[in-house]
């Protein structure tokens, strides 16, 4: 019993965790005819954003754009009160009147450019994007260049 309700919770988590991307549609014109685009990004971030590509002619492009991100850490030192300065016998020896303790804060900033190549079988694109809101990825919009690698180049738009 215990080994099936182990197997169930980790296929419901597994679902779940597929669950957890969108795909956003986007635009662009060549020569008059749109360009269509399909961007699939995971929720939890896996470095780049899967990107299909379709040429009026129907020829398909795929690939990533990447949009670049950098972690920081802040460590601190905090005046940690654990609220029971006045009620607590025991002071020295909690652990928590006796500081200094220290916080972590952490950030994420998000390039606002996302870039990267396409290929098909006969050719590449290479395109930029400024999205609107790096930090909730193409969901949320974005305008961009695209330039095919025989020449040409169009404008795009999530």
């Amino acid at each position: 019993m215990r080994r099936f309700f182990t197997t169930g919770l980790c296929l419901v988590a597994i679902a779940g965790l597929a669950g957890c991307q969108t795909t956003t549609p986007g635009q662009g014109r060549l020569g008059g005819k749109a360009v269509n685009f399909e961007v699939t990004e995971n929720f939890f971030g896996s470095g780049g954003a899967a990107t299909t590509a379709t040429l009026p002619d129907g020829e398909v492009f795929t690939g990533k754009l990447v949009t670049a991100k950098s972690q920081t850490t802040n460590i601190g030192e905090s005046d940690f009160d654990d609220g029971f300065d006045d009620f607590d016998d025991f002071d020295d020896f909690d652990g928590f009147d006796d500081g200094p303790f220290f916080v972590s804060t952490f950030s994420t900033t998000y390039s606002p450019y996302a870039r990267g190549v396409l290929f098909s079988a006969k050719r590449s694109m290479r395109c930029v994007v400024t999205l609107s809101n790096p930090a909730n990825g193409f969901s949320d919009g974005g305008v961009g260049q695209c330039k095919l690698s025989t020449g040409g180049s169009f404008p795009v738009e999530f």
